[in-house]
């Protein structure tokens, strides 16, 4: 039998068991005590509780999130360590009940089909053996092995039992060879929803930037501004190594060509017989956008090299922070 330990937290009082090798984040979870957190995966540092008492154990030593002082100052990330031992914690709050946009779940998930995009790119589908809500453009995390967990962007609508996530087959890479290898009807767990890219509702224009299998949260963004008839001005940009690569182009075309006032605008890296397509990258397509982007909501997915890029670029234009929502995955 696996151990359990006791966590309190301070000042509040609250406490919640939680089972050996469990992610603190995720016990807490459980047991209706909401502490602060929003990526999941150790990247934004949301979730760092001060560690008054006790022996914990990091399960991702190179989280994005980690600084040297927090070893120091006894902070620790929620979402990457689990007990050693009985510990009090002092999170900057806690609450009873999720914020509106991360009531985040643990489902159970059975690969229904697998759909070929593109070279080595698929569209995975998963039953969830319940109903999930989320916000268009937030994300999930799947444990494929044990402590093997990566993080897919949902590609179409919430309020179903069914999940999409569009994912590439990077040679070498753990997680997606992992994904890949998946049987059908193979059941994994998984987390959701994560994220902090949804859209904001008001009257400020919209672009969407995606690269590579970026196109999956990009598409749920767009099924939802397709559904609601969204008035507003919504340019898209959608880039990829070539042709082949742009998987969903014409259903993103579709979304976007239904809106009141929607533009798409796609490029590759390496030229194409379509004349329509850029030759180029997604940030050659922004620099000949219009004056605007400083008023824009924007909405960016991709891996990092693309994601680093377009954000040096769009800080040049001095676009503020505030306005840019982005996830960066590879």
């Amino acid at each position: 039998m696996s151990l359990t330990y006791r966590v309190t937290v301070t000042p509040g009082g609250e406490d919640f068991e939680l089972h050996e090798g469990e992610r603190i984040l995720t016990a807490a979870r459980r047991a209706g005590v909401w502490l602060p957190f929003e990526c999941g995966w150790g990247s934004c540092g949301t979730c760092k509780v001060t560690l008054v008492e006790g022996e914990v154990l990091s399960l991702f030593d190179g989280a994005p999130a980690v600084h040297p002082r927090d070893a120091k100052r006894g902070r620790i990330l929620a979402c990457q360590s689990t007990a050693r031992s009985d510990l009090t914690l002092k999170p900057v709050w806690t609450d009873v009940s999720p914020r509106a946009h991360l009531g985040t779940g643990d489902y159970t998930a059975e690969l229904t089909a697998v759909d070929e995009l593109g070279p080595d790119i698929r569209r995975f589908h998963f039953q969830l053996d319940r109903t999930v809500t989320y916000r268009e453009g937030q994300y999930a995390v799947l444990e494929l092995e044990p402590q093997l967990r990566r993080c897919y962007s949902m590609a179409a609508a919430s309020g179903d039992s069914q999940v999409q996530f569009i994912a590439k087959r990077y040679g070498g890479g753990q997680g997606s060879e992992a994904l890949f290898s998946l049987p059908l009807h193979a059941v994994v767990p998984i987390e959701l929803p994560y994220g902090d890219m949804w859209l904001r509702h008001d009257d400020r224009p919209i672009l969407l930037i995606a690269g590579g299998t970026g196109i999956s949260a990009i598409l749920a963004l767009a099924h939802r501004l397709a559904v609601v008839g969204d008035p507003r001005p919504v340019h898209a940009f959608y880039g990829a190594g070539s042709e082949p690569e742009l998987v969903c182009r014409q259903q993103l075309t579709d979304l976007i060509g239904g809106l009141p006032d929607g533009r798409l605008r796609t490029a590759t890296a390496h030229p194409c017989a379509d004349t329509s397509i850029l030759t180029g990258f997604v940030t050659d397509a922004l620099m000949a956008h219009p004056e605007g982007l400083e008023t824009a909501h924007i909405y960016l997915a991709g891996p990092p090299p693309m994601v680093d890029a377009v954000l040096s670029m769009l800080h040049t234009r001095k676009v503020s922070l505030d306005n840019i929502h982005y996830d960066r995955f590879g």
